[in-house]
């Protein structure tokens, strides 16, 4: 079993907060929740998650002064961040990117974007090192405990290039240019052939065996 990573999820709307907390708890991650900025930050200050998913539109301390508040503090700075937020003109997004985060996600949102979103992220900050402080990496395992996997197609390797990347289903069969519901075959049938039940298992181990080195 791959080593859980830890997300941080950052809302003032409960129902929000859970539904993301139970999505990615189901998906493999280890997840807090925080009801707002300063919460969060009393978070940081005792634990480091390896990503951030904040909404923006929130009492006391918005989501843009939040995102302040982390990338002051040098520590905190390797820490991926997502906004989630019902914000959605063009200029709300030009600002949000323009501060530097990572990615800014509209609700309502569709798990698989959430989750495409996420892996894209953790992958990116993983393959710059930017960690300070950090010994062992946090995906790090023995090979004795990886699963035994069958042999992928040549077709299957080409969707879990893609999940690596963190492409969602739909940009998949884009990208392939096939169907929707081909590419959510393959996606199951990696997941079965690499004895793993979600994305984030099969990502974790096929970037610990160099599945895709060429």
């Amino acid at each position: 079993m791959p080593v859980s990573r830890t997300i941080l999820v950052v809302d003032d709307e409960k129902g929000v907060r859970d539904s993301l907390q139970d999505f990615l708890q189901l998906s493999g991650f280890t997840v807090v929740v925080a009801a707002n900025g300063y919460e969060a930050l009393e978070i940081l200050n005792s634990q480091r998650p390896d990503l951030i998913v904040a909404d923006i539109m929130m009492p006391r301390m918005n989501g843009y002064q939040f995102y302040h508040r982390v990338r002051e503090n040098p520590e905190w700075t390797w820490i991926p961040f997502i906004f989630l937020t019902a914000k959605g003109e063009a200029e709300d997004i030009r600002f949000g990117k323009e501060l530097g985060a990572d990615d800014y996600l509209q609700k309502p949102i569709e798990p698989e974007d959430l989750m495409a979103a996420v892996l894209g992220r953790l992958k990116r900050y993983q393959d710059l090192d930017t960690r300070p402080g950090i010994v062992d990496a946090p995906m790090s395992h023995s090979d004795d405990t990886l699963p035994t996997i069958e042999p992928l197609t040549k077709r299957e390797l080409e969707v879990l290039g893609f999940m690596v990347e963190g492409y969602s289903n739909r940009e998949i069969a884009s990208e392939l240019v096939i169907g929707p519901a081909t590419v959510k075959s393959h996606v199951s049938n990696i997941l079965s052939k690499m004895g793993v039940s979600n994305r984030v298992e099969a990502v974790s181990i096929a970037l610990q065996r160099g599945l895709l080195a060429k």
